[in-house]
């Protein structure tokens, strides 16, 4: 009785401290993984800070408002590739429900692949019943540019470019954390 009672008062502090030595660990775990996230959500805001005025910029000369008479469908078509760019340069830092409805998004904008060696055509046309973009970019339109625009059949409804972005939108929203609109300020 007495060898048992020595065994367990020699093995508790043993004990205590090997219980001790797994929290420490865990909690520096936890510690680890808190900063990296905190550290991915900062990464995913510079870039959505870089994307967000871009994809507006596609969203109002889509949707006929805004700036969309002061962007040229070369404007347009930089804007695609720089946004390309920026996120599957950085796709390692998106969840991949953000890169395909980015993909969903340019889809619903731009034919791609129309031909060797040929830029992207816009999913939209030169007129609309909103205006006739020639017109409203004045002197300085090249109708060269007609060509960037997609044959009627290759089109993509204004609505439905709309709903794309309004999704991508909702998307990167959860990628830092923030809630759908219409959830702020609710509990």
């Amino acid at each position: 009785m007495e060898i048992a009672k020595l065994i367990v008062s020699a093995l508790t502090p043993l004990a205590v401290v090997a219980v001790a030595f797994q929290v420490t660990k865990a909690t520096k775990r936890l510690e680890t993984r808190q900063w990296v996230n905190q550290k991915l959500v900062e990464k995913r805001i510079a870039l959505l800070s870089e994307a967000l005025p871009e994809l507006n910029d596609l969203h109002c000369y889509f949707a006929w408002v805004g700036n969309w008479k002061e962007l040229s469908p070369l404007d347009i078509l930089q804007r695609k590739r720089s946004l390309d760019r920026l996120f599957y340069a950085n796709r390692p830092f998106f969840r991949p429900a953000t890169i395909e409805a980015y993909e969903h998004f340019s889809a619903k904008a731009y034919k791609t692949y129309s031909a060797p060696g040929h830029n992207a055509q816009l999913r939209t046309g030169p007129t609309s019943r909103h205006g006739n973009r020639s017109e409203a970019y004045g002197d300085g339109w090249d109708p060269r540019w007609n060509a960037y625009f997609a044959a009627e059949a290759d089109r993509t409804a204004q609505e439905k470019v709309a709903a794309a972005y309004d999704a991508l939108l909702r998307q990167v929203s959860g990628e830092v954390g923030l809630p759908e609109a219409g959830e702020v300020g609710t509990t």
